[in-house]
C-alpha cells in the first residue's frame, strides 16, 4: 500500500508539471491539455479512493499522515505531567518564536536572530564533523561562546517558566538537526571551563523531542507497559560490503567492532533474543519485529538527504536469503509494529532532508509512522565504542525503572563524569536523543518483582535448609 501511494503521488506530481509546462507554451496543444487534465482527474480520484482505504484498513497510518486536526493548547496543558514542560519553536531567518507550556500556564517569547546566531548555529551543526585529534584547549572557549549564544536565543527566554521540569522539545526547521542538551548556561568564569565542566543544559534538564504536539499525544501511541523480557537485538556483520545504489553514492561498509558486544550485553541484561552476524538479516527482522516490545538495532545506516524515503538500515547478507539486506524508510512506513521502543544505535539515523511543514524525514520518523511511540536515535555518526558504552548505561537505568528521558540523561552524565576530558567532547555523547513517549519501560510492580525475586529464592533456600536440619535432628 505504501508503494502504491508513493507511485500515485509521483505520477500526480509529474502530470501536474507536464500540464503546467504545456499551458505555458506560446502555442499550447488543446489535445495534450485535455489528456493531462483527464489523466490528472483520474489519478486524484484513485488517490482519494486509496486514502479512504487507508482510513478503513490502516487507521493508525491514516491518522498519523492524513489527519490534519491539531491538538488544542488546553488539551496539551492537561496532558502534561506536573514535572514536564513543552517548548515549541517556530523559526525564520530573522526571528524565532518560543512557546513554553506547562500545566500552570503558557508563555510566548521572541528572539531576534542576527548573523552571529547563524554563525553559532553553523558551528554547532558541524560538531558531527569535528576532528577530535586536532582540538586544542582554545576550543573550550570557542565551544562555550557558540553554545551559550544559542542558549541565550533559544532557552533563556523561557528558562524561568520551565525551571525544574523535564523538557519536551518540538524543534522547527534547522533546530531539528542538533541536540539542545549541549547548550550552555551563562558562566562567571568561562575561561576555566573544559568539556567535562561546561554548564550544559543536560546537567539541569532531562530532554526528549517530538515532531509536533499532535503527534506527541496521538491516541494510537497509547500502549500498555510490557514486561522487560520482550527485547530483540540485531547486530549484523559486514564482510567489506560495497556497492552502488541508484539513490545513493558508492558506499563501503566495515564491521562495527562493538555492535555485537552491545547487542549481546543488552540482551543479557533484559532477556529476550539476539540475532548477530549472518542471522541479523532483513528477513529475520521482518519475521520477528512485530513480536517484541523493544527493538535494538546496532548497525550501519545509509542516509539519503536528497531522497529521505530511500535512507536504509543495512542488515547482514545471507547466502540462503535472496532478499535485499537493506530496509528502506518507505518500507518501514508500511510496517505495523507493537514495540514500545526502537533503539536505532546506528550512524546518522536521525538526519534527513529538511521539508517545510514536515520536519525531518528520516528512518526514525518511519518507525513513528509504523506505530512505535518511542525512538532512540542518533543525529550523526557515533564513535562506535562510546556509543556502545552509552547504550549499555541507558538500558541499565531503564532496568532501574527510570523514565526514558531521565535514563538517557543519567547515562550521558555518567559518561561525562567517568570519561577522561579528551573523551567528553559533545561529539561523543550528545548524538543520542529520544523522540516521543518517555514513560518507564518497567512499571513499579515490575521493579518490585525484579528485586524481590532473589529475596524469594533466598527465603526458599533457608526454609529448605531449616527443614533438612530439622529432619536430620529428628533422625538422630
Amino acid at each position: 500500500v505504501m508503494e502504491q501511494e508513493k507511485e500515485l503521488n509521483e505520477e500526480i506530481n509529474g502530470i501536474r508539471q507536464m500540464l503546467m509546462d504545456e499551458q505555458q507554451k506560446q502555442s499550447p496543444s488543446a489535445v495534450k491539455i485535455s489528456f493531462f487534465e483527464t489523466r490528472l482527474l483520474q489519478l486524484i480520484i484513485d488517490h482519494d479512493s486509496l486514502t479512504a482505504k487507508l482510513e478503513t484498513n490502516y487507521p493508525r497510518y491514516y491518522s498519523l499522515k492524513y489527519d490534519r486536526s491539531t491538538i488544542h493548547l488546553a488539551d496539551v496543558m492537561k496532558k502534561l505531567k506536573e514535572d514536564e514542560a513543552l517548548i515549541e519553536y517556530g523559526i525564520t531567518d530573522s526571528v524565532v518564536y518560543i512557546f513554553g507550556v506547562t500545566r500552570e500556564g503558557v508563555v510566548l517569547r521572541k528572539s531576534v536572530l542576527d548573523s552571529l546566531f547563524w554563525m553559532s548555529m553553523d558551528y554547532v551543526l558541524n560538531l558531527k564533523n569535528v576532528d577530535i585529534s586536532t582540538l586544542s584547549t582554545k576550543e573550550f572557549k570557542t565551544f562555550y561562546d557558540h553554545s551559550n549564544r544559542l542558549w541565550s536565543a533559544l532557552l533563556e527566554p523561557v528558562y524561568e517558566h520551565v525551571l525544574s521540569k523535564r523538557l519536551i522539545i518540538i524543534p522547527d526547521g534547522v533546530l531539528g538537526y542538533f541536540p539542545f542538551e549541549i547548550l550552555t548556561k551563562n558562566s562567571k568564569d568561562p575561561e576555566k571551563l573544559d568539556f567535562k565542566t561546561m554548564p550544559y543544559l543536560l546537567k539541569e534538564f532531562p530532554v526528549s523531542y517530538s515532531y509536533s504536539s499532535t503527534l506527541k499525544y496521538n491516541p494510537y501511541f497509547i500502549k500498555d507497559r510490557k514486561s522487560n523480557d520482550e527485547l530483540i537485538a540485531f547486530a549484523p556483520e559486514y564482510e567489506k560490503i560495497t556497492g552502488t545504489d541508484s539513490s545513493l553514492r558508492d558506499f563501503h561498509l566495515v564491521n562495527l567492532p562493538n555492535a555485537e558486544q552491545e547487542a549481546v550485553r543488552v540482551k543479557d541484561m533484559w532477556g529476550g533474543k539476539v540475532l548477530i552476524k549472518e542471522r541479523a538479516t532483513k528477513s529475520n527482522f521482518l519475521k520477528n519485529a512485530k513480536k517484541f516490545n523493544v527493538l535494538h538495532l546496532a548497525m550501519h545506516t545509509l542516509i539519503n538527504d536528497t531522497l529521505p524515503m530511500y535512507s536504509k538500515l543495512v542488515f547482514s547478507r545471507s547466502a540462503s536469503d535472496t532478499a535485499s539486506n537493506m530496509l528502506n524508510t518507505y518500507e518501514v512506513y508500511d510496517l505495523d509494529l507493537n514495540a514500545a521502543m526502537v533503539t536505532l544505535s546506528a550512524c546518522n539515523t536521525g538526519t534527513g532532508m529538511l521539508r517545510t511543514g514536515e520536519g525531518i524525514m528520516s528512518l526514525a520518523r518511519g518507525f513513528i509512522y509504523a506505530g512505535v511511540p518511542t525512538i532512540v536515535m542518533t543525529l550523526w555518526e557515533v564513535q562506535d565504542r562510546s556509543g556502545s558504552d552509552l547504550m549499555i548505561e541507558y538500558y541499565r537505568y531503564l532496568l532501574d525503572g527510570d523514565p526514558k528521558d531521565i535514563a538517557l540523561q543519567k547515562a550521558k552524565l555518567r559518561m561525562l563524569e567517568e570519561s577522561p576530558t579528551a573523551k567528553t567532547h559533545p561529539f561523543y555523547w550528545s548524538a543520542y536523543i529520544i523522540t516521543g513517549d518517555t514513560q518507564p519501560l518497567i512499571s513499579e510492580a515490575g521493579i518490585e518483582t525484579w528485586y524481590a525475586f532473589p529475596v524469594v529464592v533466598l527465603i526458599i533456600l533457608l526454609v529448605v535448609l531449616f527443614l533438612r536440619e530439622k529432619r536430620s535432628g529428628n533422625t538422630n
